[in-house]
C-alpha cells in the first residue's frame, strides 16, 4: 500500500496553511486581502565542504522563512534552489591562500570533488525579478526574499532588484539575509555556523566524519571551507579555518536558527511599519 504524505505537522497545529503550493484559490485571496505578506526563499546548490549536502543555504533559508511566517502571518513560496557567483578577484584567492592567479568561482576550488550549480548571474536575476513581478501581481503589498546564499553578486542582485520593483510598484520588496552576526558562532561557508544550522535542520546531510580527525587543521584551499573572517578582514597565519565544522552540534545549530528568525521577524515587521524603508 502506498504511503500518505502527512501534512506539515507545525502548519496542522496552528489550523494555517502557510505553504503557497499547498493553499487552494479561496485561501490565497484570503491570504493577499489579509496580511498580504509573502517569503520568497532562495539560495544555491553548491559545494559545501566534503561533510555536508550540497542544498544548506536554501534549505536554511526555507526553514526560516517557514518558522517566520507562524509567527508574523503571510505565506512562503517553494524555495528556489538557484544560486549565482563571479570569479574570485586575485585579493580574494590570497586571502584563502591561493596564489592569486588562478580561476576560481565561487567556492569551486580546484581540489573540489564535484562542481557547484551556479547560475550565470543575468540569468539568475531575471528568474528573481519575474517571480517577485509574478507576486506582486497576484496583489502582496509585501514581499520578502529570504536569501541564504552570501555572494556579493547574489545580493547585489536581490537588493537592486527589491529596490527597483519596490519604486515600480509602490509597495514592499526586501531582502534579509538568513544568517546574521552575533548568533553565537563564527559565520562562514561550511564552518562552524552552517555545519550546526544544517546537523539541526537536516542531519542526514552531515558526515562530520568525512573530515580528518581533529587536531588536523583544516586549509581553506583543500577543503573549500572559510570563514567570513577570511574574506572580510583576511587569514590567519597558515590560512586555516577559524570557526571549526567538527565542533558543531544539532543544539548550537537550534539556537542559531532561532536568532535568525526573530532577527527576520524584527526586519519585517519594522518594514511593515514604516521603519525601514521598502529595498532594504
Amino acid at each position: 500500500m502506498d504511503e500518505i504524505a502527512l501534512p506539515d505537522k507545525k502548519e496542522s497545529d496552528n489550523m494555517r496553511k502557510i505553504r503557497f503550493e499547498t493553499m487552494v484559490p479561496a485561501e490565497l485571496l484570503e491570504a493577499v486581502n489579509g496580511r498580504s505578506l509573502v517569503y520568497q526563499p532562495v539560495g544555491s546548490m553548491e559545494w559545501h565542504g566534503p561533510h555536508m549536502g550540497m542544498g544548506m543555504d536554501t534549505i536554511n533559508a526555507h526553514a526560516v522563512a517557514l518558522e517566520a511566517a507562524r509567527r508574523t502571518g503571510g505565506v512562503v513560496m517553494p524555495p528556489l534552489y538557484i544560486g549565482t557567483e563571479t570569479p574570485r578577484s586575485p585579493e580574494t584567492l590570497r586571502k584563502l591562500g591561493f596564489s592569486g592567479d588562478e580561476r576560481v568561482v565561487g567556492m569551486d576550488f580546484p581540489q573540489n570533488s564535484v562542481a557547484s550549480f551556479y547560475w550565470p548571474p543575468d540569468l539568475f536575476e531575471a528568474i528573481i525579478r519575474r517571480q517577485t513581478q509574478m507576486l506582486l501581481e497576484m496583489g502582496f503589498s509585501q514581499v520578502v526574499l529570504l536569501n541564504g546564499h552570501g555572494a556579493d553578486a547574489q545580493v547585489e542582485i536581490l537588493e537592486r532588484v527589491s529596490r527597483e520593483l519596490s519604486v515600480q510598484s509602490g509597495r514592499c520588496v526586501m531582502t534579509i539575509m538568513a544568517l546574521f552576526d552575533g548568533c553565537g558562532a563564527g559565520l562562514g561557508h561550511a564552518g562552524l555556523a552552517e555545519t550546526a544550522i544544517f546537523a539541526h535542520l537536516c542531519p542526514e546531510a552531515v558526515e562530520l566524519d568525512r573530515l580528518p580527525p581533529k587536531p588536523q587543521k583544516l586549509y581553506n584551499t583543500r577543503w573549500g571551507i572559510a570563514d567570513s573572517e577570511t574574506f572580510q578582514k583576511g587569514p590567519n597565519e597558515d590560512f586555516s579555518v577559524r570557526y571549526d565544522p567538527r565542533d558543531a552540534t544539532p543544539d548550537l545549530g537550534a539556537q542559531i536558527v532561532e536568532y535568525t528568525v526573530n532577527q527576520c521577524v524584527r526586519l519585517v515587521e519594522q518594514a511593515h511599519d514604516g521603519k525601514v524603508p521598502a529595498g532594504n
